[in-house]
């Protein structure tokens, strides 16, 4: 692949995750005006959110397994549809079975054949040097995202109403997924590791060419301390991120305000994004990971800090490092993932590791809201949260002391 079209290519996915991600995260900003309009508990509603990391978990391998058989262009094509359909549907909602069926069944589905995994199968198979560097500037559009789309939700809600709002972004993800996967998305080579994109792959063994399977990754300690790795991150996030707007709204921020800290959260993940990748190549993956994840939990306890002290300092620090911990993980997964499990059967094996991720963002949001609808207070919530990033940076030291690279299967 030529420079231009590398650049196209990482172009294409940074714009694809971007909207993918940037709607799927301003769930927060539109659960707040649900609960209001329909007075549900915040763990029912919140559940919904957990049934889409279910879905996307669960349907991760089926769709690792269809990007190897078809090709990610078809798959992220399908995707794009479907998640912008998903949320069209979304301004009909009037019971909470309907906000389950949109966000937690079609929404997830579409988000997962557009996302994560077709996406990292690409970068894997026509990149095979600075894979974190490459990973973490191309999954750094998710943070764009959620800088543009959670503000302008809240915009679109607080001056036309939550339905109103569903119908344009909805139209407005179709318009822009469906030409980003057709024009910009070229399927990898049928050389599974992309020795055509680099040259020092291309004296590859005949072994080494037909790459790991997943019955052998399944084997390895390495596969498995990367799955654990992937249910504890969203553990850690998705309870503060679920239910940060709802909870500094308690504390008596206006939501528009709110919103904003959302978004600067985006950002902020764009830079983590970057900057932990980079770090990933140069430090060590393991020791990058475990920066992200301090980020994360000082970040979670500064948010905590409203509480007891009512200032707006609190809430942009806490944007500034959860932000820059957010979605750093997943760049150094998947570098990591590519090296010790490369092969024509990565998205299978790379889907697989994404059902760890499915169970914990599953557990997740529905956790804070239970906890909240118990209690009263996210204390308890956010605190589990801070400790489980402790767990995630040990999973990464168990993998990064793996042996670089498993056996080709025969």
């Amino acid at each position: 692949m030529t420079p231009a079209r590398s650049w196209r290519l990482i172009a294409s996915i940074w714009l694809t995750l971007g909207v993918t991600f940037g709607l799927y995260f301003s769930f927060p900003v539109f659960y707040v005006a649900l609960l209001e309009e329909f007075g549900w508990s915040r763990g029912a509603a919140a559940g919904a959110f957990s049934l889409s990391a279910i879905v996307q978990g669960v349907l991760s391998p089926l769709v690792g397994a269809l990007v190897d058989r078809v090709g990610p262009r078809r798959v992220m094509l399908g995707g794009g549809v479907l998640l912008g359909a998903s949320y069209l549907l979304g301004s009909w909602i009037t019971a909470l079975w309907h906000l389950y069926l949109v966000t937690g069944v079609l929404a997830a589905a579409g988000a997962c054949a557009v996302g994560w995994v077709p996406c990292a199968a690409l970068l894997s198979r026509w990149f095979a040097r600075r894979q974190g560097s490459v990973m973490g500037l191309a999954f750094s559009g998710m943070g764009v995202g959620i800088l543009v789309l959670g503000p302008l939700a809240q915009w679109l809600i607080t001056n036309h109403g939550w339905r109103q709002a569903y119908l344009l972004i909805g139209a407005g993800t179709v318009v822009a997924l469906v030409p980003l996967a057709w024009f910009g998305i070229r399927d990898a080579p049928p050389t599974p590791l992309a020795a055509s994109a680099d040259p020092s792959r291309a004296a590859l063994t005949a072994g080494e060419a037909r790459g790991v399977r997943l019955s052998g990754a399944l084997a390895t300690r390495a596969f498995w301390a990367l799955f654990l790795a992937y249910l504890f991150t969203p553990l850690a996030v998705f309870p503060v991120v679920t239910h940060q707007v709802a909870f500094a709204v308690d504390q008596g921020f206006p939501r528009l305000f709110v919103a904003g800290i959302f978004g600067l959260t985006g950002f902020m993940s764009v830079v983590g994004r970057i900057v932990f990748g980079v770090a990933a190549d140069r430090i060590g993956r393991a020791q990058s990971a475990s920066l992200s994840y301090a980020c994360t939990a000082l970040g979670t306890l500064a948010l905590l800090t409203l509480e007891r002290w009512h200032h707006t300092a609190s809430l942009y620090v806490y944007a500034l490092l959860f932000g820059a911990g957010f979605g750093a993980r997943g760049p150094i997964i998947t570098a990591m993932a590519s090296e010790l499990f490369p092969g024509r059967q990565f998205g299978r094996i790379y889907g697989a590791l994404s059902l760890g991720n499915g169970i914990g963002g599953a557990v997740g949001p529905w956790l804070g809201g239970a906890i909240y609808d118990v209690t009263g207070s996210y204390r308890v919530a956010f605190l589990l949260a801070s400790g489980f990033c402790v767990m995630g940076a040990a999973c990464f030291w168990v993998a990064a002391r793996s042996p670089a690279r498993s056996a080709p299967s025969p």
